[in-house]
């Protein structure tokens, strides 16, 4: 297969800027969020007691502030046994996603002179480890939703339309269900795209393209 044809000297073919462009987005939202959960997760027992000190209502679930109390903490109840190994995959991910940034970044806009390969191999090696970190912090947040809807159960059940017997059973098989689609999803789109940016970086016709962008190497 040919590689991408360079319209002018030094650009970036499309696809490769789509993708390095698609990579800078993609890693400076996950990092965000990653490097916040991650301080919750380091400051966990703090933040039970900001959640106990202001209790919030969901329109979802009524009025009833016990609900929405009882709903968060089966979520921090959860989330309480992994706490450090939450905190260790998601410092890693804002880690892995600092390192894309960097070098999407780069790799749109790299210096007169530095050449583009080695930001190719950063994004193919920090790409394979953000996918991996995202599909273990997608699994842990899939066991919190799984605890979680057990006590969302309970709060739709006071409900006035959950009391046929017929809709609470539906209630019952529907919401955990929809809490775990809820976790999976978003692990399996971001998580799929982080691995998928990897594998077309660490392609070997975005290889050649690069280093025919780079040009010669000087020799010392």
């Amino acid at each position: 297969m040919k590689p991408p044809e360079v319209t002018r000297p030094g650009a970036l073919p499309r696809g490769v800027r789509f993708a390095a462009a698609l990579c800078l987005v993609l890693s400076t939202l996950t990092g965000m969020l990653s490097c916040s959960e991650a301080s919750v997760m380091m400051n966990f027992e703090q933040h039970r007691e900001a959640q106990r000190e202001r209790p919030t209502t969901l329109s979802l679930l009524g009025k009833d502030p016990a609900v929405t109390q009882a709903i968060m903490e089966a979520q921090l109840s959860a989330l309480s046994p992994m706490r450090e190994s939450r905190a260790l995959v998601l410092c890693g991910l804002t880690v892995a996603c600092t390192l894309l940034f960097f070098a999407s970044s780069r790799m749109l806009r790299s210096p007169e002179g530095i050449h583009r390969d080695g930001f190719r191999q950063l994004l193919g090696g920090a790409g394979i480890f953000a996918a991996l970190l995202r599909t273990i912090d997608g699994a842990q947040w899939t066991v919190v939703a799984r605890h979680t809807s057990q006590a969302m159960v309970e709060g739709l059940k006071g409900l006035p339309e959950f009391q046929d017997p017929l809709a609470a059973d539906q209630l019952r098989a529907l919401v955990p269900s929809l809490m775990t689609v809820s976790a999976v999803l978003p692990t399996v789109l971001v998580a799929g795209a982080f691995a998928m940016l990897a594998q077309y970086f660490r392609s070997e016709r975005v290889r050649e393209v690069i280093v025919t962008l780079d040009g010669p190497t000087e020799d010392p």
